[in-house]
């Protein structure tokens, strides 16, 4: 239950933050000629906008304890880095250095996003080392892109040392949905729905969540019995009169 309160209060400030921020950005476009004020007030909204959606995206790992500290030092960084850009907006105080201290803090969120996304992902403990080198190649390329933000390195190397691991970042993150979603069909065909074990719980009407992640994504299986896409939980659901 605290898990699902957590969840609710989550999504009640992420819709809150994106209803208020739309009103801002619409507000800024129509209020009389588009200038400088406009521009800020709309930029303000769209960093509120993106530090919802991203440390949004990392609750999931955090409500599953997966990463450790991870998520929430990335929920954290991405507040924190957007909160600069915000005031790189508004002021102009040591423009230059807060304008790299705050892309390095969001590089570090990306990053920690990314590894809290691809964390959810089940794969067969043969194909597990691709996951392993897909976090740890995002870390390494978080750190490169810090790097030269602070360094300004010359020549083309570094350029193209972070192209090199970033295509193979892409080829590791196409490849980890494909064997998250192998990796079910499997557990499909070798367990039958029948012998899979569930929990038997009387309420007093139909769920919408799961009720051991909370996780939106349930459905009504052949034998009366409700699956969670996410943790594979499976319920038995009895509705009294």
């Amino acid at each position: 239950m605290e898990n699902i309160s957590s969840r609710k209060l989550a999504l009640t400030v992420f819709f809150a933050s994106v209803v208020i921020n739309a009103a801002l950005g619409i507000f800024s476009l129509f209020a009389g000629e588009f200038g400088e004020l406009q521009g800020k007030v709309l930029m303000t909204s769209l960093s509120v906008s993106a530090a919802s959606v991203l440390s949004l995206a990392m609750f999931p790992a955090r409500e599953k304890e997966l990463l450790g500290p991870v998520p929430t030092v990335g929920m954290a960084l991405s507040v924190l880095g957007f909160g600069m850009l915000v005031v790189l907006v508004w002021t102009e105080v040591n423009a230059d250095d807060l304008g790299r201290l705050a892309a390095s803090v969001l590089t570090f969120a990306v990053a920690a996003g990314y590894a809290s996304l691809i964390a959810l992902a089940i794969v067969h403990p043969k194909f597990r080392n691709i996951v392993n080198g897909a976090f740890g190649l995002a870390a390494v390329l978080s750190v490169l892109i810090v790097g030269s933000i602070w360094s300004e390195p010359e020549g083309d190397f570094m350029l193209r040392l972070m192209g090199v691991i970033s295509i193979l970042l892409a080829a590791a993150t196409v490849s980890i949905p494909v064997l998250h979603r192998l990796n079910r069909s499997e557990i499909s065909d070798d367990e039958s729905i029948a012998e899979r074990e569930y929990t038997h719980v009387f309420l007093d009407r139909r769920p919408s969540i799961c009720l051991n992640c909370g996780n939106a994504g349930i459905d009504l299986a052949e034998d009366g019995t409700y699956e969670c896409e996410s943790c594979d939980a499976r319920f038995r659901v009895e509705i009294p009169g």
